[in-house]
């Protein structure tokens, strides 16, 4: 009961802290008006279910704020259990997770450089012009 009653208080403060922040899913589309929902997303992110387009995700490290941020409120897991899940998934020879970037600005440049390319940011990120929001989490 005590270990169920810690992960509820992490879950928690993970979403009192991010309540405030907005982050941004982008993309490197050619359709302006194309947009993802939060469910895609996860999908996207976690490798699961079926996804009807061609998207690479691509993500911050671990111990990145926008990644505790996204991962709260797209997600909806915390980063433990996202860790656990690639583990099993690794072992099994499943799946591999999305390629990491250390900071905010590489992932930019991957994302803007790479058709189909997807990556979030934290929300009002100036963006460059190929790059758009398919999906806006406040």
């Amino acid at each position: 009961m005590r270990r169920y009653t810690v992960f509820f208080l992490f879950l928690l403060s993970i979403r009192i802290a991010a309540a405030n922040e907005g982050v941004w899913v982008v993309a490197n589309v050619d359709n302006q008006g194309f947009s993802l929902t939060k469910a895609e997303i996860r999908n996207l992110y976690m490798k699961s279910g079926t996804t009807t387009y061609e998207l690479e995700p691509v993500a911050m490290s671990p111990g990145n704020r926008i990644r505790s941020i996204f991962n709260a409120k797209v997600i909806a897991l915390p980063e433990s259990r996202i860790q656990s899940y690639w583990a099993q998934m690794r072992f099994s020879g499943r799946q591999t997770r999305p390629v990491e970037y250390d900071n905010l600005e590489e992932m930019i440049n991957y994302v803007s450089n790479h058709e189909g390319a997807v990556g979030y940011v934290p929300a009002n990120t100036v963006l460059p012009k190929n790059v758009s929001v398919v999906y806006r989490s406040f």
